[in-house]
């Protein structure tokens, strides 16, 4: 009798721990997440802000479908809406084709303070030319809910920081350069997210340095991420696979420019020179 009394316990037990999960939808798009609003940046020294919204934004090949928190369809933004905002400053060509994806909701009173979802996209443009080479071209845009753009960048940008100074609300892009902005939005404690970055104290060392220079990482047992080199305008010079198992890389930089440079990992960033 007591065996089938706990046969039957650790059955009942089996079914509420299954129970737990449950599947509630199933996209067939691309969905960003639920009010995300987070692209890692190099710059610790600024707590990311972002607003988390009570909405699905999901990348569908014929455009952008806005989906309350029940899976209803509330908006769509069409592709032939999106297209004719691509302006890329490097643009030398007539695009015949085009891609895009939603990088970051950042919320619904960050830019502007009116209640329109705001959100971060990538449009990638290409053409093949009459020799049959391929151009492209990415810009970066902030549009709203309703597909009207509030801002073009016209450069890819590597990193997107929204914090605050005081009082106002300011962006920070690395695009062709660290720029920084101020943004018409609300900055509301209860209705915002503050994302502090992972700090290290350890510093690349020599610093500067003309031949080789060491930098440093801290990761959790078993962690693996990638550790990337950029120059000040930007662009991307080196990507390091690293795990837990070591705790720094030697960099050769005698082939690099003389002039300052950043590592990032994480969300946590470091500068070192090269002289």
């Amino acid at each position: 009798m007591k065996k089938i009394a706990f046969t039957f316990f650790v059955f009942i037990l089996s079914v509420t721990s299954q129970a737990q999960v449950q599947l509630l939808h199933t996209f067939d798009g691309e969905p960003s997440l639920y009010g995300d609003g987070i692209m890692l940046d190099p710059f610790p020294d600024h707590q990311s802000i972002y607003e988390p919204v009570d909405s699905y934004v999901v990348l569908f090949e014929d455009g952008i479908k806005i989906y309350d928190n029940n899976f209803s369809l509330l908006k769509i933004i069409p592709v032939s809406v999106l297209s004719p905002l691509f302006n890329c400053a490097d643009n030398t060509f007539t695009p015949t084709s085009f891609y895009f994806q939603v990088q970051a909701v950042l919320g619904r009173h960050i830019i502007n303070p009116d209640e329109k979802i705001e959100m971060l996209l990538s449009i990638w443009a290409e053409e093949v030319d009459e020799y049959g080479y391929y151009h492209h071209c990415t810009d970066y845009i902030i549009i709203n809910e309703d597909g009207e753009l509030i801002f073009d960048f016209q450069h890819y940008v590597n990193y997107l920081n929204i914090h605050k100074a005081g009082n106002q609300l300011r962006m920070a892009a690395w695009t062709q350069g660290y720029c920084i902005y101020s943004l018409g939005g609300n900055y509301n404690p209860s209705t915002m997210v503050t994302y502090t970055q992972p700090s290290s104290s350890l510093n690349p060392y020599p610093n500067p340095s003309r031949n080789t220079i060491t930098l440093p990482y801290t990761l959790q047992s078993g962690e693996t991420t990638q550790l990337r080199v950029f120059n000040m305008s930007g662009q991307l010079l080196e990507t390091f696979n690293v795990g837990s198992d070591f705790d720094k890389i030697e960099l050769n930089v005698s082939d690099y420019a003389k002039g300052t440079y950043i590592y990032t990992y994480n969300g946590v960033s470091k500068k070192f020179v090269v002289r």
